[in-house]
């Protein structure tokens, strides 16, 4: 044990921690903050997102038909209201603009009339007309639940979305504006995690070989051993990584006030994703966590081995190249972002893991035999 502390010491030693700092806060600042600072992304979203707020506190987590009705019953007392504005602006009632229908059939090819409709939305920026447009965006979803079924899928596919319109399912008070907000972070954040993870693996052997310490190692059957105990050495450093950046981001994640959609489920109408399985928002957040964990130590596995074979430090960054890239890439899309959607085959994302993790394994075992064996 107090090897493996000893180890794990000489990993985050105060030069790398310094580089994961750096690291971790350009990446906020260029891809993360982003989305916790403009959520939700400008009108009509905010204004959706309120909407949608108010409904789960009227309504509850599902909105049947008559509480439909008592929400289109808002809409039209908001454009009551919306009326009384228009005819207490002189500019629109002396161009013939004094009733909502008529502001929402204006000729925008007209200048004069397209001047004062944006004056309406961006210069004085009326809630009353943003909120309208939010709630004929829902009001349009929740009578049109064949929208949901109307991509060319197969008969499995079109099975399971026949399932969720008929059990119900479909009529959850869940918008897609959150759904991808956190979709959008936790790629990024799980892209941070696997850089810092390749960074603090680099050391793990090469090190040790650049001090010549393995001369000494070897000689003896107790130090070749500690070629797989730097492997848990390595575990166990991203295992810190992966927590603390973790920790990190759901105390950030909690400034979107997203909590009370966490009891949702996610294949709403009012979302634009569909999964295979009924999962709630909370349950999806866990899903993508236990992925992030998994894909974690299976980067362990092939850092490791990265590690033991490059002679120097820049022939070790030459290799995590093309890995960073199928990582970053292919592996967030696929293995983090939109897991279990309904456009990908339901054993896509267990199958992947199973085969990502017994290969990864059998490369360090591999290389494992050849160091027992290897003549010093």
């Amino acid at each position: 044990m107090r090897i493996l502390f000893n180890e794990i010491r000489k990993l985050f030693s105060i030069k790398i921690i310094c580089l994961l700092l750096l690291v971790s806060f350009i990446v906020y600042q260029q891809f993360i903050m982003f989305e916790f600072k403009y959520f939700p992304n400008g009108r009509p979203q905010l204004d959706g997102l309120r909407a949608t707020q108010k409904m789960l506190k009227d309504y509850g987590e599902f909105m049947d038909n008559e509480e439909f009705e008592d929400f289109k019953g808002i809409k039209e007392q908001r454009i009551s209201e919306a009326t009384e504005y228009l005819k207490s602006q002189k500019e629109m009632v002396a161009a013939g603009i004094d009733t909502y229908e008529e502001f929402s059939n204006m000729d925008l090819e007209n200048e004069k009339l397209a001047a004062l409709h944006s004056k309406i939305f961006f210069e004085d920026s009326v809630d009353i007309f943003w909120e309208i447009q939010a709630r004929d965006g829902i009001i349009d979803r929740y009578e049109h639940p064949e929208r949901f079924n109307e991509h060319e899928l197969t008969p499995k596919q079109n099975a399971r979305m026949d399932e969720l319109v008929e059990n119900g399912s479909t009529k959850a008070i869940f918008t897609d504006m959150v759904f991808e907000n956190y979709n959008a972070l936790i790629k990024f954040v799980a892209i941070l995690i696997f850089l810092n993870i390749m960074i603090i693996l680099m050391p793990l052997y090469i090190q040790d070989k650049r001090n010549h310490v393995q001369l000494l190692q070897y000689t003896s059957k107790t130090g070749r051993k500690l070629f797989s105990q730097k492997l848990l050495t390595g575990i166990s450093a991203a295992m810190i990584v992966i927590t603390a950046q973790l920790a990190f981001f759901f105390f950030m994640y909690r400034g979107n006030d997203t909590s009370m959609f966490f009891p949702l489920s996610i294949n709403s109408i009012f979302n634009s994703f569909v999964s295979w399985y009924d999962l709630t928002f909370f349950q999806y957040i866990v899903l993508t966590l236990i992925c992030v964990y998994l894909l974690g130590i299976a980067l362990v596995f092939v850092g490791a081995w990265v590690s033991s074979i490059a002679p120097n430090y820049m022939t070790s960054v030459g290799l995590h190249v093309p890995l960073a890239f199928l990582l970053f890439g292919t592996g967030t899309t696929y293995l983090i972002q939109d897991l279990t959607t309904i456009y990908l085959n339901p054993y896509l994302v267990p199958i992947s893991f199973i085969t990502i993790l017994i290969l990864t394994s059998l490369l360090f075992m591999w290389r494992y035999r050849r160091e027992k064996v290897k003549n010093i």
